[in-house]
Parts: structure tokens; C-alpha cells; sequence
């Protein structure tokens, strides 16, 4: 029997286990064969964050398109988070097999880190509303970028501007999970993509959360089910 093929695409700055719930959600699909490298370029490897430049990318795509060029699935999703939805978008613009996109949290332009982390610092200092696990992520998540060499930010950012161009060129109808509360990614910047989408089936689902909501409970299990249903839905 052939299968739908999902491939998922983590962010940067991450050790891939944002989306690990997610993935093993749907691969109980037997209807699903999953791909998730976990580890893409602009992730931390441990504890060391490797130079990851545009080139890099690149060649992650590439090998990333020799999978769903692959022969024998019957239709080809892709789903990207943080900067993960900008690779997707790249994906789905140079490849007419993909069926759907599902973009969550994406980053689209270049973010303002001071803003960033003044969120991040604002969150801890109510740390009673944040669960345990979410405490001891973003704590982590401060730690590490604090070390990130200001060279390796450059070469993400101008892996941002290398994206942009693709964004108007997705011709795959399009989920994307928007975060209200979200420290990177601004309305204006989802307002930038549906205005590039045209007439391609577009849909804003919007979460009440942070850029990290996947280690919100209040909110993770229900984007994963939307997100779900959301593949499982026949188009038109």
C-alpha cells in the first residue's frame, strides 16, 4: 500500500525536540511514513552550536528533495516550525509534489533578538504561570544563545533573506499556526505570506501561546490534532 509522506522541519537554535511529540503522533498513522531529521542546520549539537551558512541550508533542502522525489508515496506534506517553516517554503516552492504546507510559528524576517530575549526574560520573571518544563526550557534556551558566536547570527540572517523570495512562490494550499503571544514573529509577518499565497487555499489557525508552544500543555496537544486533521482533510 502506498503511503502519504510527512516530513517534519525543526528550527534553529534547538536540540530537535521541539516537534518529538508531534512526530510521534503521526506515525502512528500507518497510512503516514514520517521523515524527521531532527537535526537541520542552525541547531545545537549537544552543547556546541555549529556555523551553519546559506550553502548549508542548501544542501540540506537538496537531500531533503531527494526523499520526496522519492517514487511510491501517494502524496507529499511537509510541515516546518520557526525557521524550519522558512526551509519548508523553500521546498514547497521548488517542488510541485508537495500536497500541503503547514508552517507554524514561521520566521520570515530577519527577528530583533533584544525584543526576543527581553520576552523570554519577561516570561521567567512570572514563572508561576509557566509550567516546569517550560521553566527549565527557556532558561536553557537564554543559556545557549547567550553562546552563540555573533558570526553564526549573521549567516542565519542571511539565510532569512534568502528565503523571502520563496514565499510567493508556495503553490501548495497552506496551513499556518499562528502564535498571538509570540516573541519572533510578529501578524504583520503572517499578513506578509497570505498576501503572497494569492488565490492558494490559505488558512490562519491562531493559538494563544509563545513562539515555544509546543512545551505549552494548553496548547500542544491541540495544534497536533489540528494539524492532523488538517492533513487528513481532503482538497479541493
Amino acid at each position: 500500500m502506498q503511503k502519504d509522506l510527512v516530513v517534519i522541519l525543526n528550527g534553529a537554535g534547538t536540540t530537535g525536540g521541539e516537534l518529538r511529540g508531534l512526530y510521534n503522533y503521526l506515525k502512528k498513522n500507518k497510512n503516514y511514513f514520517v521523515y524527521y531529521p531532527g537535526i537541520m542546520p542552525g541547531a545545537f549539537v549537544g552543547s556546541h552550536f555549529p556555523k551553519a551558512k546559506t550553502r548549508d541550508f542548501i544542501k540540506f533542502i537538496d537531500s531533503t528533495q531527494e526523499i520526496v522525489n522519492q517514487k511510491g508515496f501517494r502524496k507529499v506534506y511537509l510541515i516546518g516550525y520557526s525557521l524550519g517553516a522558512s526551509t519548508a517554503a523553500i521546498l514547497a516552492a521548488r517542488n510541485h509534489r508537495i500536497d500541503k504546507v503547514v508552517l507554524i510559528a514561521p520566521i520570515v524576517k530577519n527577528p530583533n533578538y533584544r525584543k526576543f530575549l527581553k520576552g523570554l526574560s519577561s516570561s521567567l520573571a512570572h514563572s508561576k504561570k509557566l509550567t516546569r518544563v517550560q521553566e527549565i526550557f527557556y532558561k536553557e534556551f537564554i543559556r545557549r544563545f547567550m553562546l552563540i558566536p555573533k558570526i553564526h547570527v549573521w549567516h542565519l540572517q542571511l539565510y532569512l533573506h534568502y528565503t523571502k523570495r520563496y514565499l510567493k512562490m508556495i503553490n501548495a494550499p497552506t496551513l499556518v499556526v499562528e502564535t498571538t503571544k509570540d516573541e519572533l514573529v510578529k501578524k504583520k509577518s503572517i499578513d506578509q505570506i497570505e498576501k503572497g499565497m494569492g488565490d492558494i487555499p490559505f488558512r490562519r489557525y491562531k493559538v494563544d501561546s509563545s513562539h515555544f508552544l509546543f512545551f505549552d500543555r494548553n496548547v500542544r496537544n491541540d495544534v497536533i490534532h489540528t494539524i492532523d486533521a488538517y492533513l487528513k482533510e481532503e482538497t479541493t
